[in-house]
This record gives C-alpha cells, structure tokens and sequence, in this order.
C-alpha cells in the first residue's frame, strides 16, 4: 500500500487528533529534518520529549521499517550521533489490532493497535530511549514545517499556482 493511500492519511490524522487531546503540541506527519528520517507522525509532549510514530499496515512494511538507520541508534539509546542524527525519546509503531505481536516488537519500541473505528489502545509502552529533551530550534523546526503544510496544502492553491 502506497503511503499517499487514503488508509494511511486517515490513520495518521486520527491519531494525531488522539495526540492533540493527550496535549501534545506540535504535531505533524511526515516529517524531514534536523538528521531525522522521515516520520509518519511525530508530536512534543508537555513535558518536551519527543515521540515517533510509525503508521504500518502491512507486516511486509513493518518488517522492512528495520532497514532504517535509526534503529540502530533507537537501539544503542542514543539521541545524536554528531550533528547529523537525532533520535526520538520514545518510538511507537502503530498497526492494526493484531498485524504484528507484542513479542515481534523490539525492545526500545512501544505498539499501538488502532481498530477499524480508528480507535487507539497501547499495548506496550515505549520506554525512554534517552532523556535529552527537544531544544527549541527543533520546537520551531516541527512548527514551521506543520505551517507550511496548512498554507501551501493542495486545497489552498488555486489553478494559477497561488494561495488563495
């Protein structure tokens, strides 16, 4: 299933409504930066931690998201390695009720089962990857990256290529 899928969108914007009445702020999807790779859902808790979320609807998907370099890094519970990679404090994976189990999940992961109303319950807590909280450059960097999607979306353009 392609990540533009109509499935994938509705999960992610369900669960970043469940994020926002959990208080965290700033939410966003698909973001890029500050050595991160790209994250399905990613949110800053009252208390400054940052968390990942990993939206997989296949087991094909959830298995192949263990390529990725930063769960090495998850791994070793490391937040930056240089300049160049920075790491959630907590990261969750989140699947349909039962597409993977409890047991398949790595050790510095949490699993979130989401049921066909979209409705969330965590069935294993993520543990704290690191403790260094989100600096304000990467506060901002979240903000702006969430600005720019509400004004430039789609739906805000008109045919000659301008906000309307």
């Amino acid at each position: 299933i392609k990540r533009s899928n109509q499935v994938s969108k509705n999960i992610e914007a369900s669960l970043s409504m469940h994020l926002y009445e959990k208080q965290h702020s700033p939410i966003t999807t698909h973001f890029t930066g500050l050595g991160l790779g790209e994250c399905d859902v990613i949110s800053i808790s009252k208390s400054n931690y940052i968390y990942e979320y990993e939206v997989k609807i296949s087991r094909s998907d959830f298995f192949a998201d263990f390529k990725k370099e930063k769960h090495g890094f998850m791994l070793e519970s490391k937040s930056i390695k240089g300049d160049t990679y920075l790491s959630p404090n907590y990261f969750y994976f989140v699947v349909p009720t039962s597409l993977v189990s409890f047991e398949e999940v790595p050790k510095y992961c949490g699993l979130i089962y989401m049921d066909e109303n979209l409705q969330f319950t965590t069935v294993k807590k993520a543990p704290l990857i690191h403790n260094e909280k989100a600096s304000d450059k990467f506060i901002r960097k979240l903000s702006h990256n969430l600005t720019c999607k509400l004004i430039f979306k789609p739906n805000n353009i008109n045919q000659d290529n301008k906000t309307i």
